[in-house]
């Protein structure tokens, strides 16, 4: 009885590393829809790129024609960044670009971390070919899943400088607490291993975080800062979470201090 029971609990267990190996990509990524109504309110800022056959959908958000700063937007695991086109009137700056996630809104592919990765470095180079972009003007900008799109762009482009909201250290540390009785870095096809790509960053880097965040620990925030480096500056905000950091009255103020002096 002791050898079927334990050969009974091996076969559970070896199923649930199938199963997680195989659901994993429903498990991470949350690609959301596009809403109608809201993607034809902002459709004079529609852009789009074609290639390898795919289409990176996004916008080009035109503000102040005096300033000479141009931010990149990269949003978070079920964000649909159109809504950029509202948020950012609050950032000085000459425009804002920002692109779906390949599987997100218009833009087509299927999301992993390669495509996401990759995705970021042809919007980049096609960006500075079509407007003439001088990287010193570029701040990349990553919120929670897009903060390691970001960070990986930053660590193979020039930039001006990294702002990170939400950041994290990889999913495979948030996993592996989650899940401690599996394999992780076996199973897991999308690590996101964002403190690999900051320790090459050279640029100033701005992390804002919220104290209160329910989804991203504090260790892995700290993880993630300890390796930054000498050019970071860490903000914690209290009393807002993962998805209401934007409400602090701080936010913005430290987003625009931020970009005034790179």
């Amino acid at each position: 009885m002791m050898t079927n029971l334990i050969l009974f609990l091996a076969v559970i267990y070896l199923f649930s590393c199938t199963a997680l190996y195989v659901l994993q990509d429903k498990l991470i990524f949350f690609p959301p829809q596009p809403v109608k109504n809201i993607y034809h309110s902002v459709s004079k800022n529609e852009i789009e790129f074609s290639i390898n056959n795919e289409t990176l959908h996004g916008w080009k958000i035109d503000l102040n024609a005096a300033n000479n700063k141009t931010i990149l937007y990269f949003g978070g695991n079920a964000e649909d960044v159109v809504y950029l086109n509202h948020e950012a009137k609050e950032f000085n700056v000459r425009q804002s670009f920002a692109f779906n996630h390949p599987g997100y809104g218009k833009s087509t592919g299927k999301p992993s971390q390669i495509s996401l990765y990759n995705n970021a470095l042809h919007i980049y180079d096609l960006l500075v070919k079509k407007y003439q972009l001088s990287s010193n003007n570029i701040i990349v900008v990553g919120r929670s899943l897009g903060s390691s799109v970001a960070t990986y762009l930053a660590a193979n482009r020039e930039v001006a400088g990294l702002i990170l909201i939400t950041p994290f250290d990889s999913i495979e540390n948030i996993v592996s607490k989650q899940y401690k009785f599996f394999p992780v870095k076996l199973l897991l096809k999308h690590p996101f291993s964002t403190i690999d790509y900051i320790r090459k960053v050279k640029n100033p880097v701005l992390m804002l975080a919220a104290q209160e965040d329910e989804i991203i620990a504090d260790e892995n925030l700290q993880n993630l800062r300890k390796v930054a480096g000498k050019q970071n500056r860490l903000i914690q905000y209290s009393n807002v979470g993962h998805n209401t950091i934007q409400t602090h009255n701080s936010y913005y103020e430290e987003i625009n201090e931020f970009i005034g002096s790179l």
